[in-house]
């Protein structure tokens, strides 16, 4: 073998070492963020304003916590089959006082892994809503069930209940009835390959009394995909959005009495009143609404390119987008936020003249590369007339806070509190997020 051939052959194997190097490299970084937990979790995801301050849910592994401990459990790999040491994500809910320091954090005291979406004031404390990891066996499965707990207004818990349809399910939002039961959305679908017809699955709406007694459920939407993602309480029932079987947004409406009758077996059952599908969504649907008068106004990603490919298919292209409907289900418009970035809306509130909404940038990267913003929209008769849109405010520009939420206070309709996670400490070892609670009135120019 002349020298030049077994000069290539070294570099060769010199190559392949360095690889397996690397890889070996990248496989211990790996095992160490599993381990130690070098990613923090803590993000808030909903909040109400009570007389002495607020109360806020979310998900936090307490790394940082003076109120609770972190808790650890030990998992067999599926794939490595090798025993890990995990430190789970909890549920919590948070006391702050009026100047937004913490009096008191609990959390749900489950095995494993928890997380809270949804708050709600009662008279006699909060239902907090969510999911929970209940048996090892979903850990691999990567499937939930639904979680709705009731604490007294010092963080005791007062009673738990879980509920499951199909194999993954989540609670996101409640709110009271005329009666001061329990109305509550969320999600169960199968898991990705699980198969079947079953007709109760997709979005999910469920009452329960004051006790924790399920009274009444429906659905809508398919067992593999369909969600409901919020509610507004009208005169004569409810009216939810989300997304169908086909991931496309929804409006939908039930009656007062919206119990599904076990003899319906309907793919739509009997007691939905209207339901609106809206194909121009991206894959998330709508993501919230809110009320105005008469009109009700959905939010989400909305496709804006009407642009074809060789094959004649639409080459999708998303910015954060409106949709008005009439309180029947009438569609009134759109209104499109003129951006060059994939965007979304994923929060709203309103005043008689104004919609406040809060969307992210960037939404198809990295959560360490999205930011942000808040924006106003202002109303007129005409939702499609351009230039609607207040100047666009990315909140905190020089970190990375995620706002999950606004909330406007009760008591002052021109008082706004952003809630959700700062991503900004981060590293090639992950990222230490921290959930923040801010007024951000001056975030949105009017």
């Amino acid at each position: 073998m002349d020298k030049k051939k077994l000069k290539i052959i070294k570099r060769v194997i010199v190559v392949l070492i360095s690889i397996i190097v690397i890889e070996l490299l990248i496989m211990g970084i790996i095992k160490i963020i599993r381990e130690r937990k070098l990613e923090h979790v803590d993000s808030l995801f909903d909040v109400v304003a009570v007389n002495d301050g607020y109360v806020a849910v979310g998900v936090s592994d307490f790394s940082n916590s003076d109120f609770v401990d972190k808790k650890i459990y030990e998992h067999l790999n599926s794939t490595t089959h090798k025993k890990e040491r995990i430190i789970a994500n909890q549920a919590k809910i948070v006391k702050y006082n009026k100047n937004k320091e913490i009096l008191w954090e609990k959390t749900f005291d489950g095995e494993y892994d928890s997380s809270y979406y949804g708050i709600l004031e009662v008279q006699d404390g909060y239902i907090a809503v969510g999911s929970y990891i209940s048996k090892k066996s979903q850990i691999d499965d990567d499937v939930r069930d639904a979680l709705i707990v009731k604490y007294d207004k010092d963080g005791k818990i007062l009673w738990h209940k879980s509920y499951s349809v199909l194999s993954d399910t989540e609670f996101y939002k409640a709110i009271a009835d005329d009666d001061n039961n329990i109305i509550v959305i969320g999600q169960s679908i199968y898991q990705n390959m699980e198969l079947g017809t079953h007709y109760t699955g997709g979005g999910i709406i469920v009452r329960y009394n004051s006790d924790g007694e399920e009274l009444a459920h429906n659905n809508y939407g398919r067992n593999k995909s369909g969600k409901f993602t919020d509610i507004i309480k009208v005169k004569d029932g409810y009216i939810v959005c989300g997304k169908d079987a086909t991931n496309y947004g929804i409006v939908v409406k039930f009656p007062k009495d919206f119990n599904r009758d076990e003899n319906d077996h309907n793919e739509i059952s009997k007691k939905v009143m209207w339901q609106r599908t809206y194909s121009n969504t991206d894959n998330e649907g709508f993501l919230g609404m809110t009320q105005v008068d008469d009109k009700i106004y959905a939010i989400g990603s909305i496709n804006v390119s009407d642009e074809k490919d060789e094959e004649g298919k639409t080459k999708f292209k998303y910015a954060a987008g409106i949709v008005e409907y009439n309180i029947n289900g009438k569609y009134l418009g759109k209104a499109v936020l003129d951006e060059q970035v994939h965007h979304r809306f994923i929060s709203a509130v309103s005043d008689e003249k104004n919609l406040y909404l809060t969307g992210l940038y960037d939404v198809d990267k990295t959560d360490a590369d999205q930011k942000s913003f808040n924006v106003v929209y202002h109303l007129s008769n005409e939702i499609d007339v351009k230039n609607k849109f207040s100047d666009i405010h990315v909140f905190n520009n020089d970190n990375n806070y995620i706002i999950n939420k606004i909330y406007t206070l009760n008591d002052d309709s021109e008082s706004k509190i952003c809630i959700g996670t700062n991503n900004s400490h981060c590293s090639l070892l992950g990222c230490k997020y921290q959930s923040f609670i801010e007024n951000c009135d001056n975030t949105f120019t009017k």
